[in-house]
């Protein structure tokens, strides 16, 4: 196996979304915090697969020997911090029209 390294560095101006699976790991990164991901990836192929979600949301599956994968945000140790979130993801509730609005005040 290979130390292998992946970095996610969020250049957006709102916090973005990092899964790590198979691990059901996620990390909220503030605007310009970077994710480290240090892990034992296979020799030859591909070390890992990223899948965009949205702007928001990515999820990473690590190749290799991931039992001990390291975890770092801005440097630091940061597997305490899965989950961890200042800004949960939500998705925003439907306006409502104005005759759906009457059905419902009326029935």
């Amino acid at each position: 196996m290979a130390l292998t390294q992946q970095t996610f560095l969020n250049e957006k101006t709102w916090p973005i979304y990092v899964s790590v699976e198979p691990w059901p790991q996620c990390f909220e990164l503030m605007p310009n915090d970077c994710l480290t991901l240090t892990w034992d990836g296979p020799d030859v192929g591909d070390a890992s697969q990223v899948e965009w979600i949205n702007d928001k949301e990515i999820i990473v599956w690590p190749e290799g020997n991931i039992d001990a994968i390291e975890y770092l945000i801005n440097g630091k140790p940061a597997k305490d911090r899965s989950w961890d979130f200042k800004f949960p993801i939500v998705s925003p509730q439907k306006k409502t029209g104005f005759w759906s609005a009457i059905k419902r005040i009326f029935g």
